[in-house]
């Protein structure tokens, strides 16, 4: 009996001493528990503060790039402004300079031999030259030349002349006029060229006005359209029998194709 009560005592006493134990873990846990708390809830300030930069740099950056984008169109505009006098003649050789003729007199005597300038126009060239880069070889593309008009209204007259002729021959070579305009916007007008073809279908008058905007007459109403995915799903939606009965003139119709052509020539 004094054995037994003697290992009854002892038990009581290791689970005493594991109570304990088990109670400083307790403690231990709790202060973990306590500091993990803590440290979650610093971590929610910090991601809220995180989150509020956040939408700030996207807020910002969003006005950013809405002000390069009108920073870009204004240096395109300026820059296809700057080449409105400008014309990009295409197509003439490159041996043809030399003995003293070259530059503003050349383009002069190009332009008389194309198109039927009256003998008492009087057209100014402040500048003409070729385009930047090394010679190309005999079998390459020649450079285009560009020249620069004092007058605007010459650089409209000629362009007008080179439409109308549709296609002009120098030297038993054929060149080709257009104005001088920056890549960008040459890329920007192209892409009107399937609503264009659709519009020659269908016989109707439009015109691409500058910068890169559709102007079609559909019965007499005015449309404009600045997208040219747009404008050709308009155009496909127009019957063809409505618009048929008004034959427009073959000359017309011509000289459009012949624009269309030439222009994507140069693009």
């Amino acid at each position: 009996l004094v054995n037994l009560m003697q290992e009854m005592a002892t038990d009581v006493a290791s689970i005493r001493n594991n109570i304990a134990d088990m109670r400083g873990s307790l403690e231990y846990l709790g202060q973990r528990v306590t500091g993990a708390e803590s440290k979650m809830g610093r971590l929610g300030v910090v991601t809220d503060d995180h989150e509020a930069r956040l939408i700030r740099v996207e807020g910002e950056l969003a006005h950013q790039t809405h002000y390069a984008g009108e920073l870009w169109d204004r240096v395109q505009d300026l820059e296809n402004r700057s080449r409105w006098n400008n014309i990009r003649v295409i197509g003439v050789p490159e041996s043809v300079e030399g003995n003293g003729v070259s530059g503003p007199t050349m383009l002069l005597k190009i332009l008389q031999d194309c198109l039927p300038l009256g003998e008492l126009d009087h057209i100014e060239v402040e500048r003409a030259h070729r385009t930047l880069g090394p010679r190309p070889a005999p079998d390459q593309r020649p450079r285009p030349i560009i020249a620069r008009l004092l007058r605007f209204q010459d650089w409209e007259r000629i362009l007008r002349l080179a439409r109308e002729a549709g296609e002009l021959y120098w030297r038993v070579g054929k060149i080709m006029i257009f104005p001088d305009m920056s890549h960008e916007l040459a890329a920007q007008r192209k892409r009107f060229t399937p609503a264009r073809r659709c519009c020659m279908e269908l016989g109707l008058r439009y015109a691409l006005q500058y910068p890169a905007v559709l102007r079609v007459t559909v019965d007499g109403r005015l449309h404009r359209f600045d997208d040219p995915e747009e404008a050709l799903k308009e155009l496909n939606e127009i019957p063809d029998q409505n618009h048929r009965r008004e034959t427009p003139q073959p000359q017309r119709k011509n000289r459009r194709r012949v624009e269309e052509d030439t222009e994507e020539r140069r693009e």
